[in-house]
């Protein structure tokens, strides 16, 4: 195993932060950056230097600092970075990313507003409440608002609410222009990807009026600056930073160009090949059968000439979509409206916003007929983990408002958290009383890949755990996945019964679409789950639907598409299932 200087030293360097942030001794947390500083500047590989036996004789390595390295260089992991990272969250370090963010302003952030990732970051500043902390004020604010702005857009890609919002906002505006006749959102953001690099939308209008709308479009309200703007299509920067492209085609076309300009491109690929096996062109201007155009006023009728159904935006990732519409043979995807029941809930018990009895009424409101509950365990202290003592005060609530508020069902719930040996943070005697147990990792995301994967195995095989949440641990944009191999822990899923979860929260999206169809093809089921945490998560539900189906997953995958008592029945048989096993 080779690591590199420059991986040493940023590995010492996060360290030092995150000493910093916890308030450690500035002398070591100097200590840290000093070995860094040294580790970068060394003209030799430090591999030779410590198969040398030299490390000790850099400046600044003592003892602790020579073992330290060491471990480093010859596992590729470093359990010191676990014991730092400790109760903290996961992603506290990205918020160092934004400019004028350094390890005292995350730890005043962490410290008086629990702030953990870019996006609660992004939320305080945009609520005022950043300028209330000491050493800041509004100025600072400003600029932190200003910085993650820009940080959002070098990254030259947004979360999908982020562009579909604004998508949403600009379509609404452009189907009001004078001339056009229909109009739709296209490109990944229409195909539901999980991130975007902008906002693409195809308009239907006489070709003599393609110029005037294409004007228009570029003096909407909240256009920052206009890349282009010509007789049939036009681009432009709009706040937050998010480009807009918009094109015009005629009625004839437009069926074929709202295919084309919705992609994917590999799809594209794969249907202009069956349109040159029939001896036809595929391209940005329509189908043609040598010079004559074949008519597609919409997608229906572009995909009839190729005798195939309609194949859903969701699934035009060349993944054998095209095929199975020319066979007939494309699934019935799930719908939001299929959906029962709400899964993954936190409530004020732990890091929620709202009561048991508020989440309750709002599910009622909402039309759906229960809701599972997840506060953590106590392994989370950061976010209140639940106590023993408090889980048996909080089956009383459960069984409180169960009994006040009709038409709704509550199913007593735990997110569970794996620990580092794959043991769960509760033991059986308490885990036997929960309806539903969700599990999860919440630490020690730097594991190895064989790691992490034997610790979910061995925290699945627990025949008490019902869910696995967030399997990844990524947050989108701001956190990489853990390394883990996602195919052994599916493949202990479907063995264990064990469904997985499809986390709708914008900033997780997981598990990545990519695993959810091979996960459906070895027996998996799922729940599309809200993770929520305050009122607003609530909204979230079709953000998770699309996940699912851009895997292919029908309604009989998705297991809070049953109804309550069915939802209950499919817990109770399973856990009898495995409880047998175990015998």
């Amino acid at each position: 195993m080779t690591v590199t200087n420059k991986e040493v030293a940023a590995v010492l360097t996060r360290i030092g932060h995150l000493l910093e942030i916890r308030g450690e001794n500035p002398f070591k947390v100097r200590a840290y950056y000093g070995a860094a500083r040294v580790v970068e500047q060394l003209g030799e590989d430090i591999g030779n230097v410590a198969a040398e036996g030299a490390l000790g004789e850099l400046p600044g390595f003592g003892a602790a600092l020579t073992e330290k390295v060491t471990e480093l260089l010859t596992t590729g992991h470093l359990s010191y970075m676990d014991e730092v990272m400790e109760g903290l969250p996961p992603g506290i370090l990205t918020l160092m990313a934004i400019p004028e963010v350094g390890p005292k302003k995350v730890k005043l952030f962490y410290d008086a507003l629990g702030i953990g990732t870019i996006t609660q970051l992004e939320t305080a500043a945009n609520a005022g409440k950043l300028a209330a902390l000491a050493g800041m004020g509004e100025k600072s604010q400003a600029r932190i608002i200003e910085g993650i702005r820009r940080y959002r857009s070098h990254q030259g890609r947004w979360l999908l609410p982020q562009a579909l919002a604004l998508g949403e906002r600009v379509l609404g505006a452009v189907e009001k222009f004078k001339g056009v006749q229909r109009a739709s959102l296209a490109g990944s953001l229409r195909r539901r990807r999980e991130t975007t690099r902008g906002v693409d939308i195809l308009v239907c209008a006489c070709p003599a009026d393609a110029a005037a709308l294409v004007k228009a479009f570029t003096g909407l309200e909240g256009v920052d600056r206009v890349i282009a703007s010509g007789d049939e299509k036009g681009s432009a920067i709009f706040a937050p930073g998010i480009q807009v492209d918009i094109r015009v085609v005629e009625d004839s076309s437009y069926g074929a160009a709202l295919h084309y300009f919705t992609g994917s491109a590999e799809h594209n690929v794969r249907m202009g090949r069956e349109a040159e096996g029939r001896g036809w062109e595929l391209n940005e201007h329509g189908l043609f059968a040598g010079e004559k155009m074949l008519p597609s006023k919409d997608e229906a009728e572009f995909f009839g000439h190729f005798g195939m159904d309609w194949i859903p935006p969701e699934l035009r990732e060349n993944t054998g979509e095209v095929e199975a519409a020319a066979a007939h043979r494309l699934p019935q995807l799930v719908e939001t409206a299929e959906v029962c029941g709400l899964v993954h809930m936190h409530t004020s018990w732990t890091d929620g916003k709202l009561s048991i009895e508020e989440i309750a009424k709002e599910t009622k409101k909402r039309g759906f007929s229960y809701f599972v509950l997840a506060d953590h365990s106590k392994a989370v202290g950061v976010a209140n983990g639940l106590t023993e003592e408090r889980v048996r005060r909080q089956w009383d609530e459960v069984e409180r408002v169960n009994s006040a508020i009709e038409d709704v069902r509550i199913f007593r719930s735990i997110e569970v958290d794996i620990k580092g040996d794959g043991s769960l943070d509760f033991a059986d005697e308490l885990l036997c009383g929960f309806d539903c147990c969700i599990a999860s990792i919440h630490s020690g995301f730097a594991a190895s890949a064989e790691g992490m994967t034997a610790r979910i195995i061995r925290g699945i095989s627990n025949p008490y755990v019902d869910i696995l949440a967030h399997p990844s641990g990524r947050l989108l944009l701001e956190r990489e996945p853990y390394a883990v191999d996602m195919a052994a822990v599916l493949a202990a899923c479907a063995a264990n019964e064990v469904a997985v979860e499809i986390n709708a929260h914008p900033l997780r999206l997981d598990l990545d679409w990519r695993y959810v169809r091979t996960a459906r093809e070895m027996g998996v089921k799922f729940v599309v789950s809200l993770d929520a945490h305050d009122p607003g998560d609530f909204d979230h539900l079709g953000y998770g639907v699309s996940v699912a189906r851009k895997g292919w997953l029908e309604k009989a995958d998705v297991l809070n598409c049953l109804s309550a008592a069915a939802f209950a029945r499919g817990l109770c048989e399973r856990r009898k299932r495995r409880l047998a096993t175990r015998r």
